[in-house]
């Protein structure tokens, strides 16, 4: 499971962020307004001063030049875009069928709309159907990955909904993609979101599969893999 940073990286210091979308970043030495693909707060991230890659964008039309792609954090690259990558991963990961629990299944949707709510995956196969959601993580407190790292009613409704589809017969399941490969288990950030802990706590009693991989980043190469799979606890 990998995918490959498809714009050219450059090197570029992180001055402040402007607001979710926005950032001030130094980059061969000119002040930049970049991109931030990730509306997490990412305050244990983003700070002055950080050493940020950045990936350029080739459209002239654009209002910003780059996208805020990885952080350095101590001895770890970190993967911020949780717009892109994790999807990515996911989405390749089942089209290859590296991942045993969803191997058996013939058709490969994105983007699924059920109910009320769009899912990332659906899967099918004659009559069998599985819907995935997933969540992206860049917060590791402790090597302890935390979700989320900010209140999400989105994030909690996706969790309800596999809930109701689950209690329908069919198959579901959340996928969390850590992005970094410093962390050994993943937690609810119940001190953020007590709410969706507890759905996904229900979730887990009612037999939706909750799995989480760490991410291993080659600077150099360009690529995000799959590192491994973690342990997901969900105590309080």
């Amino acid at each position: 499971m990998n995918m490959k940073i498809e714009q050219k990286l450059y090197n570029a210091r992180f001055i402040k962020r402007l607001n979710r979308f926005e950032a001030l970043v130094e980059v061969e030495g000119v002040e930049q307004l970049t991109h931030v693909p990730n509306t997490g707060r990412l305050k244990e991230l983003l700070l002055e001063g950080a050493e940020v890659m950045v990936g350029g964008f080739d459209k002239p039309e654009r209002k910003t030049r780059y996208g805020l792609l990885l952080v350095r954090k101590g001895d770890v690259w970190v993967s911020i875009d949780s717009a892109n990558v994790p999807n990515k991963i996911m989405h390749e990961a089942l089209l290859q069928k590296e991942i045993d629990i969803y191997g058996d299944y013939d058709e490969v949707r994105r983007e699924v709309t059920i109910s009320n709510s769009r899912l990332d995956f659906g899967l099918f196969k004659d009559n069998k159907e599985y819907y995935i959601e997933v969540k992206g993580v860049t917060l590791v407190e402790g090597r302890q990955a935390l979700f989320p790292d900010a209140p999400t009613v989105r994030g909690t409704r996706h969790i309800e909904e596999l809930i109701r589809i689950k209690l329908e017969g069919k198959g579901a399941g959340v996928v969390f993609i850590i992005q970094r490969d410093d962390a050994d288990i993943l937690k609810p950030n119940d001190t953020t979101d007590r709410k969706f802990g507890d759905s996904l706590r229900k979730a887990e009693d009612m037999g939706v599969d909750i799995h989480a991989y760490t991410c291993r980043i080659d600077v150099k190469s360009g690529r995000i893999d799959i590192a491994r799979q973690i342990p997901v606890s969900l105590g309080i």
